[in-house]
């Protein structure tokens, strides 16, 4: 259909962007992305192990950036056909652009928002059967769990990335030692941690002091305040293209169908 062209153009060079972020990730994931660094400290009778994320290389996060602009892009390409179709009954404004408003033209986006004031305005912008299906994929639709919804992570990933940083927000070592209580001996700082034991008990207890060492790669604001797992990823472009996307197919066979 004519009317979806764009809307697979953008998914598919999602599609693309997805492949080449889980081969950049695969490939610095399997050369142990991470420095261990141990030393005597004779002055404090310490032995300190630090342990802390290599620099991550630039063709992750811009591979990233890349797929959420796509993936977030065929939404709003699809709202745009959404808003344009001829299904009588038309409810619209008729100045301007079509039969659009100008200003009411640079409101035509896929509507993700949690509690924005301008949805009942923007949700006029489509017909009546339309509208009803976007209020099926509202982040609120799932309460206080909206953070959980995949359009939702899709839109702030997309924010992230166009307004405000790059969202990489780093890879969460998990890191254990063989030894009771060795949590505190932690310190914490920017890309990893020290541990400080005593040097007394690392004379004594040298196996106990070989950490082992995992890594979940994490993407969203480098404050920790939103943060998804990269496997995640994955589940989301499953979603667009899948299930959100596919929904609307019928609306488009219809006006085909009058032509």
């Amino acid at each position: 259909m004519d009317e979806l062209v764009y809307v697979e153009m953008k998914t598919r060079r999602a599609q693309l962007h997805f492949d080449a972020l889980e081969r950049q990730l695969s490939l610095w994931l399997s050369d142990k992305p991470y420095s261990v660094w141990e030393d005597d400290d004779f002055q404090n009778l310490l032995h300190v192990c630090r342990i802390e994320m290599n620099v991550t290389p630039e063709a992750i996060p811009m591979a990233l950036g890349d797929f959420v602009c796509c993936l977030r892009s065929s939404l709003d390409q699809l709202a745009w056909q959404l808003a344009h179709l001829k299904l009588p009954p038309l409810d619209r404004f008729t100045e301007g652009v079509g039969r659009f408003a100008v200003k009411d033209e640079r409101l035509i986006q896929f509507p993700i928002f949690h509690e924005d004031s301008t949805h009942a305005y923007r949700r006029r912008l489509f017909p009546a059967a339309v509208a009803a299906i976007l209020d099926e994929f509202k982040p609120d639709s799932r309460g206080d769990a909206y953070k959980d919804h995949p359009l939702w992570q899709l839109n702030e990933l997309w924010t992230l990335d166009k307004h405000r940083t790059i969202p990489l927000s780093g890879s969460s070592l998990k890191i254990h030692f063989p030894l009771d209580g060795w949590e505190t001996y932690v310190r914490h700082f920017n890309y990893g941690i020290e541990v400080h034991f005593p040097l007394g008990l690392a004379w004594t207890s040298q196996m106990e002091l070989k950490p082992d060492i995992s890594i979940e790669v994490l993407f969203g604001h480098p404050d920790g305040s939103f943060e998804i797992p990269w496997r995640r990823l994955g589940e989301i472009n499953d979603f667009v293209r899948d299930a959100v996307i596919p929904k609307f197919a019928s609306f488009f066979r219809q006006t085909t169908a009058t032509k």
